[in-house]
């Protein structure tokens, strides 16, 4: 096993371009994803020519459970498991040891709070004295009508269950829920202990069930204020931005009311990064993040003048007051500053991107394929990244087919390698894939690069479907276009899938979709125009008719959400033809 370091790759948003963004650009930071290649060991032999077995698909058997893998090593239970460890009346979390003395509250906000705090009730028991938790309105009904009834607390739990934000918008029941949350954590006492749980999604989540405006600033001016800026190209980091300084829970204000006690905050991570102070804007991490910023969007977006006259003068307000503070320094003996209201915080990822990108990768290991995980930082638009896997699949049978004594300098190989090179790979990660299939053709084996994060869709049409639908779609246009470019594609079975972890994409009851090098063809045969379909981001429908909705990916409601999972499969189909 080798470590190749600093790698990630991040598609720019469509409804913001940065000057001097390109379509694919690579960032090195402390959050930058480590990618793992795994080096494979075979024995090498002559070349025979032999035929491989066509693996059957089975309505791509091996695909679906590469992802359904991904999304087991998210789910709540072992999740909270991995996270949590009670001996004796100690608990033990993130390095820290907390006594147990029926002296643990609990309070959680997001779409999957609900499964991890069943799990918490179960782990600590009696040593609970109550809680409250936010969650979408409606989800406990339809948890039951999916028989998940795993994924909420027992009859006889301690916690009170608010339901709100009706469409993932605050609402006023998500207020009096957080309210509620707030009268809770500000009675604690030193001894108690406050166990946080937090899930985000980009489209509501934690934001959404967590909201509490700053007086005088009301919540109907602060959604109005939201839908204005998302109009106008704001990014989830500028919205959580701005929450975090017109919100009193957000920005680490949960922490600050529940100071002294010590509080435990349980993080399922759907942001890119994992950054904890834009997970649900942070309401348990230190923000560092200034007021001024706040205006500098406004201003960035041209929406200043749009902005409510209270939210105007509350952060003019906080700036002038900021401006009087000191420059911040972590705490040291004797010294006080606003670090030290966080000294009994410890904040804990228990989920996210990376360790469902890593199982689903070990996955199609144990089933025969060599693999690794790209990246897990992938952004962008939806059609665009869709398209890029149909360069890396292409790119990945022509090394595979490629012979040095018959091809030479492949010209081929070379133009898509310079285009590889345009979208942000370094020539390091182009010099890996091509070791890994290498290995793969000589070991007789197909390859699988997986790939995370969250993308995109820049609504043009009317049609129902989501963004990792649309991305197989476009992939699957693609590939039928490079196979009658590019012949040699025609040697082998190139299959891929693009799924939501939630289990649910856009507004459909499917969590993705599948495409493969035969499904432009059968889409013909059927009398659909697959880019009809694309034009009109209406791709739920036409994986709905095609082949009775063999291609599409339906998980139900998961009760976990780390984002997106990505899975490309190229494989020979026989030897004799390389």
């Amino acid at each position: 096993m080798w470590m190749r370091q600093g790698f990630r790759f991040s598609l720019p948003y469509t409804t913001r371009r940065r000057p001097g963004s390109g379509l694919l650009r690579t960032v090195k930071s402390r959050h930058s994803f480590h990618a793992a290649l795994t080096q494979h060991s075979c024995t090498s032999k002559p070349r025979t020519i032999t035929p491989l077995p066509i693996m059957p698909l089975e309505n791509h058997r091996d695909l679906r459970d590469i992802f359904n893998t991904a999304i087991s090593s998210v789910l709540p239970t072992k999740m909270i498991e991995r996270a949590l460890t009670v001996k004796d009346h100690t608990l033990h979390v993130g390095g820290r040891e907390y006594t147990l003395d029926h002296n643990v509250y609990v309070v959680g906000f997001g779409k999957a709070v609900a499964g991890m705090a069943r799990v918490v009730e179960d782990q600590l028991h009696h040593h609970i004295i109550g809680g409250i938790l936010s969650v979408p309105h409606g989800l406990g009904r339809t948890l039951t009508e999916l028989g998940k009834v795993d994924l909420w607390p027992k009859e006889n739990t301690k916690l009170k269950i608010m339901e709100g934000a009706r469409g993932n918008l605050p609402d006023s029941d998500a207020q009096v829920a957080a309210l509620a949350i707030k009268k809770l954590v500000t009675s604690l006492k030193e001894d108690h202990i406050l166990i946080v749980l937090i899930s985000d999604d980009t489209s509501g989540g934690g934001s959404s069930l967590l909201p509490l405006p700053c007086p005088p600033i009301t919540l109907a001016e602060e959604t109005e204020l939201t839908k204005t800026l998302s109009q106008n190209g704001a990014t989830i980091n500028d919205l959580n931005t701005i929450r975090k300084h017109i919100e009193e829970l957000k920005g680490g204000g949960l922490a600050k009311a529940a100071h002294p006690a010590q509080v435990i905050s349980l993080i399922l991570s759907d942001v890119v990064g994992d950054k904890m102070d834009i997970i649900a804007s942070a309401p348990t991490v230190f923000d560092v993040s200034s007021p001024q910023m706040c205006i500098d969007i406004f201003k960035e977006l041209k929406v200043h003048k749009q902005v409510p006259a209270s939210v105007n003068e509350f952060l003019f307000k906080k700036s002038v007051e900021f401006a009087k503070i000191p420059p911040l320094k972590k705490p040291e003996v004797g010294y006080t500053t606003p670090w030290s209201k966080f000294q009994h915080v410890k904040n804990v990822i228990v989920g996210n991107n990376t360790m469902a990108a890593q199982s689903a990768m070990e996955r199609a290991e144990e089933l025969g394929l060599l693999s690794f995980v790209l990246s897990v930082s992938l952004e962008g638009e939806a059609r665009a990244v869709g398209e890029l896997f149909v360069d890396i699949a292409q790119y990945v049978a022509l090394v595979y087919n490629y012979k040095p004594s018959r091809d030479g300098g492949s010209i081929s190989l070379v133009k898509l390698e310079l285009k590889l090179a345009q979208f942000g790979f370094e020539k390091k990660v182009l010099n890996e894939m091509n070791s890994l299939t290498r290995k793969a053709c000589n070991c007789r084996k197909g390859v699988c690069i997986v790939s995370g994060g969250e993308t995109v869709v820049k609504v043009k049409g009317q049609g129902k479907g989501g963004r990792n639908q649309e991305m197989a779609l476009a992939f699957g246009i693609g590939l039928e276009k490079a196979r009658v470019e590019e012949e040699k594609l025609n040697l082998f079975s190139i299959e891929f899938l693009s799924g939501g972890t939630d289990g649910q994409d856009g507004p459909t009851d499917a969590a993705g979709a599948i495409a493969d090098d035969s499904m432009i063809q059968k889409c013909e045969l059927e009398g659909l125009e697959a880019e009809n379909f694309l034009e009109d981001n209406d791709s739920y429908s036409l994986f709905s008719d095609l082949d009775d909705g063999a291609y599409l990916v339906k998980t139900g409601l998961t009760g976990t959400n780390v984002m997106d999972i990505q899975a490309l499969i190229v494989r020979p189909k026989e030897m004799e033809d390389l």
